[in-house]
């Protein structure tokens, strides 16, 4: 039998559930809407200003259009991966993940899958806009597929930390905001300047044929020497760091898993042995 893609998505009931509350409230279409209006006005400023300024090789409308979609879908990600997306409104998320009897890793998987969802939706939203952009700056197709993979890149991983800081702060909801939008200004804002590997405006950037806005990156190993693009240098460090935030979520809802199981059995035995909430 042929593996059918995402199948096992389909058949994961964290997936359906995240993916059917999504689909009832209706939301994503709006600030999908949204998006795409806020693209098009960028355009309709930007576009002019390439033959006024005779800008020549530099791509201003592209980067500026880039620039744009990267800002706004990785603050959509953040916050977006910090709220519930299962629709409870006496339940929190950590109390879901912690009662179900499924594996820890298949509540993960699902849930994130059902926010990749969302997140592939606003990115394809992106594409012919900035194909537009792309046309009129001299951009050529691989170009423009080399930074949409390096902004996807960059929101799996903001979708990933979001959710992660939902699963450690749900209760404290103050906390919860201000951690948000800590982090979000800091790739955004902060690593340009500390860090520009860490940045994924200047890593999109990086990808065009604007001269050259992030160092390349060397390696040296067993006497070879390995070098690759700035650009690379960041897709990687967003992969890792999504990776080590999923494992940290992943050992998080474990211990709350254990930590209610071991709470029900004492109050079942002693049934006034309650170690207090998780």
């Amino acid at each position: 039998m042929i593996p059918i893609p995402g199948r096992k998505a389909l058949r994961n009931p964290i997936f359906r559930g995240a993916l059917d509350a999504m689909t009832h409230r209706g939301t994503a279409w709006t600030h999908g809407l949204n998006y795409a209006a806020v693209l098009s006005l960028a355009l309709f400023i930007t576009w002019p200003k390439e033959g006024f300024l005779s800008l020549r090789d530099l791509p201003f409308t592209y980067n500026a259009m880039g620039g744009t979609a990267t800002i706004i879908l990785a603050y959509l990600n953040f916050t977006q991966g910090a709220r519930n997306l299962l629709g409870a409104q006496d339940v929190t998320l950590r109390d879901w993940l912690a009662f179900t009897p499924l594996p820890v890793g298949v509540c993960l998987r699902g849930y994130l899958a059902a926010g990749s969802v969302e997140t592939l939706f606003f990115w394809g939203l992106s594409w012919p806009l900035m194909l537009l952009a792309g046309g009129v700056s001299g951009e050529s197709l691989a170009h423009l597929g080399t930074g949409m993979l390096v902004l996807l890149a960059c929101l799996t991983a903001y979708r990933v930390i979001g959710v992660t800081l939902l699963i450690w702060f749900e209760r404290d909801d103050f906390v919860l905001y201000i951690l948000v939008r800590v982090v979000y200004l800091w790739f955004i804002l902060v690593s340009g300047f500390v860090w520009p590997l860490a940045n994924p405006v200047l890593a999109f950037i990086d990808t065009s044929i604007w001269p050259q806005r992030l160092p390349d990156v060397s390696l040296r190993l067993a006497g070879f020497e390995y070098s690759a693009p700035g650009w690379a240098a960041t897709v990687t460090l967003h992969l890792i760091l999504g990776g080590l935030f999923f494992i940290i979520a992943t050992l998080r809802t474990r211990w709350l898993q254990r930590r209610l199981a071991l709470r029900d059995g004492t109050e079942g035995g002693e049934g006034d042995g309650s170690i207090g909430p998780p």
